[in-house]
């Protein structure tokens, strides 16, 4: 089975676990880029209904980012465990004591398939929750801001 084949069985098992737990999704909304992109005269043309409703609806467009993130982070902590698994007996091939841990860790990467498909996707994780960091944060902030006016006169 190839890095990929795993990582798909176990994303599996967690989407499993979540409809057990009848843990609703969260869909995208077509709606949050036109909030995203109101400037402040379009904000001021908005009701405080509408003010109301679209901060709910950043904030469960926040909540949808933090699915995607955690989601990201599970892929990026099951890579790298599965990685050490992988190379942990093969690591004192590479180099001496006084060698650092990286240069073995890499080296011990490139020589196995799996651990270098699988150091791929954990790149690639990596890479998505960096993307993500602070997204999740700044909506909710913009939802805060829309609420507050909303609740002016």
């Amino acid at each position: 089975m190839n890095g990929e084949a795993r990582l798909n069985e176990f994303v599996d098992a967690i989407e499993v676990w979540k409809s057990c737990k009848q843990l609703p999704p969260i869909q995208e909304n077509e709606n949050i880029n036109k909030l995203l992109g109101l400037k402040s005269e379009g904000i001021r043309k908005l009701t405080s209904e509408d003010k109301a409703s679209g901060a709910y609806e950043l904030y469960i467009y926040a909540e949808y980012l933090q699915q995607i993130k955690t989601k990201e982070k599970i892929i990026l902590d099951w890579a790298e465990s599965s990685i050490w698994y992988i190379i942990a007996d093969r690591m004192s091939q590479y180099g001496d004591k006084y060698t650092k841990w990286q240069e073995k860790y890499y080296s011990a990467i490139k020589e196995n398939p799996l651990a270098s498909e699988i150091f791929k996707i954990k790149n690639h994780a990596e890479a998505r929750v960096k993307t993500l960091d602070g997204t999740v944060d700044r909506i909710q902030r913009m939802a805060e801001i829309l609420n507050n006016l909303s609740k002016r006169r």
